[in-house]
């Protein structure tokens, strides 16, 4: 079990890692943040290893969505862990998921679920709600709004 001191150092971590690789658009500081061998979940995006890998992982996410902006709704720290429910908004101005730039404003929620081991991050998982980022730009729409002939 993780001390009370450790917890919030945790929860510091995640902020800063939240605020300076995704807010401020630095994917290469990610390695600053997390181990060589991250493990991230990404549910039906995959799971990426190592983080070469999660850099260019966020590379793309962040070159697609360049003016990201994560913004802290609910933060749940225990032990190695740290949760944050966010609300994600962007505008998408690149390749995203294989969908060419739309120009169109994203807004979406996500829950990542972080474990820290030694002031780094060994694994997330990400609970980004991709239904509606594909249904914002377009690419996709829900079955109950489909127009019926």
């Amino acid at each position: 079990m993780a001390s009370e001191t450790t917890t919030k150092s945790n929860l510091e971590i995640v902020r800063e890692y939240t605020e300076r690789v995704f807010n401020e658009h630095n994917p290469d500081l990610a390695s600053q943040y997390v181990t060589s061998d991250i493990r991230w979940h990404g549910g039906v995006l995959g799971t990426v290893e190592g983080v070469a890998n999660l850099t260019q992982l966020l590379r793309g996410f962040i070159g697609a969505l360049p003016d990201l902006k994560a913004s802290e709704q609910d933060v749940v720290a225990a032990d190695d862990k740290v949760a944050v429910r966010f609300i994600v908004e962007a505008t998408h101005k690149g390749n995203l998921f294989g969908i060419a730039a739309t120009g169109r404003r994203v807004r979406w929620d996500a829950v990542d679920v972080y474990r820290l081991n030694d002031g780094m991050i060994v694994e997330e998982w990400a609970a980004d709600d991709v239904t509606a980022i594909l249904q914002q730009i377009g690419a996709y729409t829900l079955p109950m709004l489909r127009v019926k002939s």
